[in-house]
């Protein structure tokens, strides 16, 4: 089985991340295509950066869309469940995902990932604004 290739991407502070680049193998050894455990797509009205994102569970990935509609969205790659949880729970989607660009692997994801299936019995994230 092929893996992907991983680019060294210059950032801001001179230090270097890396970028998965997507291709038709699997991308990542860490990431597999063909096992999901999707949570249902959460859309970001308020956000003018961040269209939508929901979390792979099997693959512990944080999938985020974009407004710009300039290409289907990035995988970030090994986000805890809780990165995940801190994500969902931002003030500021656009703002977050700047500091889980830094610190995750990620790459362009695929039609087919941006369409593949939710589990419908996996519970979405909840409030903790208490009544």
């Amino acid at each position: 089985m092929a893996t992907g290739k991983i680019a060294k991407v210059p950032s801001v502070q001179s230090k270097t991340r890396k970028k998965v680049h997507a291709g038709e193998y699997i991308h990542d050894e860490v990431y597999s295509g063909g096992r999901h455990d999707l949570t249902e797509w959460i859309e970001t009205p308020k956000s003018s950066r961040v269209s939508g994102f929901r979390y792979d569970h099997a693959n512990s990935a944080l999938q985020v869309t974009w407004r710009n509609n300039s290409n289907h969205g990035y995988i970030y790659l090994g986000v805890p469940y809780e990165r995940y949880r801190s994500f969902a729970r931002a003030a500021s989607k656009g703002r977050y995902v700047n500091t889980i660009d830094k610190e995750f692997e990620y790459r362009l994801m695929d039609p087919d990932e941006v369409q593949a299936a939710s589990n419908p019995e996996r519970p979405g994230i909840t409030s903790r604004v208490r009544g």
